[in-house]
Formats: structure tokens, sequence, C-alpha cells
């Protein structure tokens, strides 16, 4: 298998990555009817209601189950905790990735001997960046900068990258980063300021691209996440 058209999880990755997806999109209510059943078991009933832009749910209390409103926000949220209490075995937990990100899904090892997880197909073989830019122009990941991305700039002393990120502290300590801060004020920049326009083209161009972070590096993720967030590469 190529590792361009697949993607090895462990049960613990597939969970988390099954969290993103019900996250970073609006609600996708379809698919989260679908998966009720898949996660709660059948016996919890979940009724979709179209007025008011949710569900009905039988939340099981302490003598009875009771039913109670939900916003399709709510229920992915539900269903994902559900999930973390009580992952289910390899087989099930591939079928539940194949509804999520609309790919071919098995279990497997990552290699002889291995760990035990889950082989997702990406769809990605035949993607190619037209360099039209959107991702970097339309999409915001302001808060997706690691540690190990800006360590990356610090051992290179790229501190005309560095002096573009801004750091969030709690109790003194430092907690996250964000990009793209103006230098000098608590302005995000408007757009990317590596990015570029080639003169005379619809091209655009990132002047960071060696050592752009790791959230840029991995766009798009899957067919799924490219079409889900307006990628025209395919």
């Amino acid at each position: 298998m190529s590792a361009q058209d697949h993607t090895f999880l462990t049960p613990e990755e597939a969970i988390r990555a099954i969290r993103a997806d019900f996250t970073q999109y609006p609600p996708q209510t379809r698919l989260f009817l679908e998966l009720s059943p898949m996660i709660l078991g059948p016996a919890i009933p979940v009724i979709a209601d179209p007025h008011q832009n949710g569900v009905w749910i039988a939340v099981p209390t302490r003598r009875k189950r009771r039913m109670r409103r939900m916003s399709f926000r709510e229920l992915g949220d539900y269903l994902y905790h559900k999930l973390a209490m009580a992952p289910p075995d390899p087989s099930q937990l591939a079928r539940l990735c194949e509804y999520v990100f609309s790919a071919p899904a098995m279990t497997g090892k990552d290699k002889p001997g291995g760990r035990e997880g889950i082989w997702l197909e990406t769809g990605m073989a035949d993607f190619e960046c037209r360099q039209c830019g959107r991702c970097c122009r339309k999409l915001d990941y302001r808060f997706e900068l690691t540690e190990a991305d800006r360590q990356e700039w610090v051992d290179q002393g790229r501190t005309d990258i560095l002096e573009w990120v801004g750091a969030f502290r709690r109790n003194g300590r430092i907690v996250s980063y964000a990009i793209w801060i103006e230098p000098g004020t608590r302005r995000y920049a408007p757009v990317c300021p590596w990015l570029k326009k080639n003169p005379g083209t619809d091209r655009w161009e990132c002047t960071i691209h060696d050592v752009k972070p790791e959230v840029c590096r991995e766009y798009p993720a899957s067919r799924k996440h490219a079409q889900m967030t307006g990628c025209e590469a395919f």
C-alpha cells in the first residue's frame, strides 16, 4: 500500500480523527443520524426534529431514560464521548471510519508484528495542488501551530517568521501559540504574510514552503477534507 493512498491509525488515533472530523466542519446532520445507532445501539432512539434543527434522544438516567433535545453539534459531541468512553472493537471501528471519512477502511498492523489499528484509504493518490491559494486565504488555521513547528524556526534562526507568532500564557506559562499576528501588535494578519501571488498568473506561492507549519504541510489530509473545505485539486 502506498503511504499517499493510505494512512495507518491506532484505535486511539482513529477516535481522535473522528472527533476532529466532527468538529472542524459545520454539523454533518445526515452522518450523525446514520452513526447514532452504530455508536449508541438500536435501543437508544435518536429522532430528527427538522423544525428545531436538532434531535430528540433518549438519554439514560439512574432510574429511566428521558427524552432530551440536542442540537446537531451537541449530538456530534455526545457520539464522540460515547466512543471515547467505550471504544468499539477494531472491525467496528473500521466500519465507523468508512462512514465518517467516506473511504474504505480495514483492520491491520502498521508493520509485521507491529501495532493493531486501522488502515484508511485517503483518496489522495490523484491529488495535485493547483496553487490556487484558497486554503491559505480562506481557511482559519491560526491556532494550529505546534511547539515542534516553533522550535524548528528557533533552531534555524528564523526570527523573520517568529516575529509573526503570538503566545498565550496561563499562570505565567505558555499554553499555546497563534499565527499570524502582525509584529508589534495584537492584530491577526488578514491573510498569511508568506503567501505571494505570481505576477501575471492565477497561481500563489508559499515563500516559506520548506519550513511551513505542519497544518499547512498536511492539508488536505484526505479527499473528504479537501471536498469539505473547498479544495479544487481533484
